[in-house]
């Protein structure tokens, strides 16, 4: 899809500022904007995608509306999304509830707030509406963050007896969903245990020419049985090259250490960073100033460190010796002078790692 509607800005993003704000550049002039998601977005915002740009009456002229993954525009506006799926419940294109008339908005439930509440002559429905706008190859995952508050619907719907928890995949070619167990355990373990007392389901979106929604496809939903054992990336900082005792330079850069556990990879990035960050692992005095900036578990039994390290150097990353070290887990560690986390090629590697088998 190539024309976009006249009404909407391109723009190309610069940096993700914060979870609020990002830098883009107008024709050549840089400007800040609203970003509509609390979300990671990892893989979509890279400095330099095309976004699409919708005008606002507020502190910021502009705010993203789409993001341009792979020519294809995907909607981050998690509340305009509920807007237009309030107008489909209207004119009775949600697959499945065509024939609810009555439609109230934020229904509180105990505690807690639903996004609708449908009637009709047979009975009532809490739903909840999740945006998904993470994606890989055909395959759509939530959440794209760690949410506590997602895991809270997940219960309260299951606790009312009349809940459908609907994702909303912001991807028309998306042909299956899982939940996103390699970032939010919790998430996917709350949701395995309530399956049976709520309704899941997953629609993909069907853009016209105006990246108006024509309507909306059903696809599987899918929630293997697995353990939360893996590996983990621990993505590193060293903001100056520091030296040992005995002259071991290492150099100002980022840092990738991938380790493993058997059992539970969760616990064991918690006890890293509980302990004394990278220091609890990497002792030497070359490693003092290594900063842990985020962390990346994959949860599988059939990919091994070894391999992911060569992936990483095949990808241009450098293999620091860990020889010498008080550290009986790794050999090396991976250096690269730039962050990867802001390069396509690194997204495209973590989302293999996580959910090529899902293909």
């Amino acid at each position: 899809m190539q024309k976009y509607p006249e009404t909407l800005l391109k723009a190309i993003l610069v940096k993700r500022i914060n979870r609020f704000v990002a830098e883009v550049t107008v024709n050549n002039e840089k400007l800040n904007v609203y970003v509509p998601n609390t979300g990671r977005l990892s893989e979509l915002a890279l400095p330099g995608t095309e976004v699409l740009l919708s005008p606002i009456n507020a502190k910021y002229k502009y705010k993203i509306l789409y993001m341009i993954n792979r020519s294809y525009p995907v909607m981050i506006d998690s509340t305009y999304s509920n807007r237009l799926f309030h107008s489909l419940l209207k004119e009775k294109k949600v697959p499945g509830l065509e024939n609810y008339s009555s439609i109230r908005s934020e229904p509180i439930y105990g505690n807690h707030r639903f996004d609708f509440l449908i009637t009709n002559e047979t009975g009532t429905k809490f739903i909840e509406l999740k945006s998904c706008t993470l994606f890989h190859n055909r395959t759509g995952a939530f959440p794209d963050a760690v949410s506590s508050r997602a895991s809270e619907h997940v219960k309260e719907l299951a606790e009312s007896g009349i809940g459908e928890l609907i994702f909303l995949v912001l991807k028309n070619d998306i042909e299956k969903f899982i939940p996103n167990y390699h970032t939010d355990f919790r998430f996917y373990e709350t949701l395995t245990l309530y399956k049976d007392k709520i309704n899941v389901r997953a629609l993909t979106v069907q853009y016209d020419n105006d990246l108006k929604i024509q309507s909306l496809k059903e696809i599987p939903v899918i929630i293997p049985k697995i353990k939360p054992e893996g590996i983990f990336l621990l993505m590193m900082f060293n903001p100056e090259d520091t030296v040992n005792n005995d002259g071991d330079v290492l150099e100002q850069g980022f840092y990738i250490y991938c380790g493993d556990h058997e059992e539970n990879v969760f616990k064991t990035i918690n006890s890293i960073r509980k302990k004394n960050g990278i220091q609890s692992i990497l002792p030497g005095k070359q490693f003092s100033k290594l900063k842990i900036i985020s962390d990346l578990p994959i949860v599988t039994s059939s990919i091994t460190t070894d391999e992911v390290d060569k992936k990483l150097i095949y990808n241009g990353g450098l293999s620091v010796s860990l020889d010498g070290q008080n550290n009986n887990i790794r050999k090396c560690i991976i250096f690269f002078k730039e962050n990867p986390v802001n390069q396509s090629w690194f997204w495209d590697l973590i989302l293999g790692l996580r959910f090529e088998e899902y293909k």
